[in-house]
């Protein structure tokens, strides 16, 4: 092979490796857990995990769970909350079929729960407050697949590796809303302390036009490992007390490990 062949070789065996694709099937993984720090400046100021279980004798369909909590040592932070999302991987498309909150305070619980019905084109959402008293009971009229709280955390992670901008319709809390995603597929490094080498990675950013837990809002930029599970590794967040990060800590996924760069 003379030099000039083995270049163009070269350059063509590169594209296919940089470029390579990843199913979406492989992202949702049963019996996945992940773990991360929240930390403001050099302040740990709470934690999240993350679970997703596949139900059984329905394809597609998992149950995803997630747990936030704030440090119980600063006075200053009090968030409590575990997230329930049934979701549905069928033909690219992801989709919640039901969405439940429940947050803690003073040895009381509120819940909100968030049912989407396709077929009939609309959403309920129910709030029952600390008391137990109904807050809110209402239907939204939608033929728009929205994502929830949690959802969106595989929504994300389902996309990345694309390169391309998308306005995500949101429903957060008891209304709608949109987050704003600018995905880009290029393969860039990422340091975690728990890893002791540079991981490869993708990256994305964007915008949060509404409020969520720990005063999330605004701006956002993340990095997921350049794979087929395309995990979360870091997070940098706009909140009201000003910037926070999550970092991935710990995970239990059979045979991962983070891809090095």
């Amino acid at each position: 092979m003379n030099l000039l062949k083995y270049h163009r070789f070269l350059m063509v065996l590169l594209l296919l490796v940089n470029s390579r694709t990843f199913s979406q099937s492989e992202v949702l993984y049963s019996g996945e857990e992940l773990y991360y720090e929240v930390n403001y400046s050099f302040i740990n100021i709470g934690w999240a995990k993350f679970n997703t279980i596949a139900i059984a004798g329905k394809p597609g369909l998992f149950t995803t769970t997630a747990k936030l909590k704030s440090n119980n040592s600063l006075p200053f932070i009090n968030v409590d909350y575990d997230f329930i999302s049934i979701i549905e991987l069928k033909g690219g498309i992801l989709k919640p079929h039901k969405f439940t909150a429940y947050e803690y305070k003073d040895d009381k619980r509120s819940e909100l729960v968030c049912d989407f019905n396709y077929d009939s084109n609309f959403i309920t959402v129910k709030k029952s407050g600390f008391d137990k008293n109904i807050e809110m009971d209402k239907k939204i009229s939608t033929s728009t697949v929205f994502q929830d709280g949690l959802s969106i955390f595989y929504y994300a992670r389902l996309n990345a590796r694309k390169d391309k901008t998308e306005y995500v319709p949101v429903l957060m809390h008891t209304d709608t809303a949109l987050m704003k995603i600018n995905y880009v597929s290029k393969n860039t490094d990422v340091e975690i302390s728990d890893v002791d080498y540079d991981i490869s990675s993708v990256f994305l950013d964007g915008f949060l036009y509404f409020k969520a837990v720990f005063g999330l809002t605004g701006n956002f930029s993340g990095w997921f490992s350049n794979d087929a599970a395309s995990i979360p590794l870091k997070a940098k967040l706009e909140v009201e007390i000003g910037n926070i990060s999550l970092e991935l800590k710990s995970w239990k996924r059979s045979g991962w490990t983070p891809p090095k760069y």
